[in-house]
């Protein structure tokens, strides 16, 4: 079975299995040839996912996005450097294709998660494995250094809502006091979703580990660090993939506030 002890990295399978399931259909909203390589090849009990429709449906979506995101920024700068924070078993280097093979790719994660991405994603020409913590700034100082003219993107996917509130605001507070002129995007729940995880989320109910830090504010990381700036904001009802839960339910999501603002995506500029 799978070995990985901490109940946090053990999350990493909620996204590969979903973007499995949803590369399996005849119109995907996302394809992802590294979820179907690697699934096969997991000894876990995958099927008590198989109905989390809404799960499989926003992974989907949030992959396509962060994946959009990540070739905005590269087009967009002359020395752009990705950084996956919490990168899990994600193949996002892939997925971008042409637009980032020559661009750095840090794949940063715990050192039993980098290991076993070692050895089941032997990483391309491009990407570099960080075997650490995210809230540790020894890695920080090391890319500040090593890159001091470059611009870098901070993509952090399923991983916040795991930790608190002060743990989230350190690392923003530490990424906004080095890296100027990047970005961080990212997906968060509510604090309703927070206190309800383990009752309404079809996922989460399944797992050991659970939410900890809600936000309901999309301004809230202004008020960390002086110098980072709201980008966007965009909730699963803006994008019309997500009327694949089902239409009712689409519709419940979008007409009633509170679980509509109960998760989104924010991009935010280190200024």
């Amino acid at each position: 079975m799978f070995q990985i002890q901490d109940a946090v990295s053990e999350i990493l399978l909620i996204p590969l299995y979903m973007r499995y399931r949803e590369s399996l259909k005849p119109n995907p909203i996302i394809h992802d040839e590294s979820a179907l390589r690697l699934i096969p090849q997991i000894d876990y009990d995958f099927s008590k996912f198989d109905t989390a429709v809404h799960s499989s449906v926003g992974s989907a979506i949030r992959a396509t996005y962060l994946d959009n995101v990540t070739k905005d920024f590269i087009q967009r700068h002359q020395q752009p450097i990705i950084v996956m924070v919490g990168c899990g078993l994600d193949a996002r280097h892939e997925r971008v294709g042409d637009i980032g093979k020559n661009i750095p790719f840090y794949e940063l994660d715990l050192p039993d998660v980098i290991a076993l991405r070692k050895q089941m994603m032997p990483p391309a020409e491009n990407e570099i494995l960080l075997p650490a913590s995210a809230f540790e700034t020894d890695w920080m100082d090391t890319l500040q250094t090593q890159y001091p003219h470059a611009s870098f993107l901070f993509v952090i996917e399923g991983v916040l809502m795991y930790f608190t509130k002060s743990q989230v605001k350190k690392l923003f507070k530490d990424l906004a006091a080095r890296f100027s002129g990047g970005e961080i995007v990212f997906d968060i729940g509510s604090t309703w979703m927070s206190r309800n995880s383990k009752k309404h989320h079809d996922v989460i109910k399944h797992m050991r580990a659970q939410f900890d830090y809600g936000c309901d504010d999309d301004h809230e990381m202004e008020h960390w660090a002086n110098n980072l700036q709201l980008i966007s904001a965009k909730y699963m009802p803006d994008f019309p993939a997500w009327k694949r839960v089902g239409l009712l339910k689409a519709v419940i999501m979008w007409l009633v506030p509170t679980i509509r603002k109960s998760y989104r995506f924010l991009r935010y500029r280190i200024t």
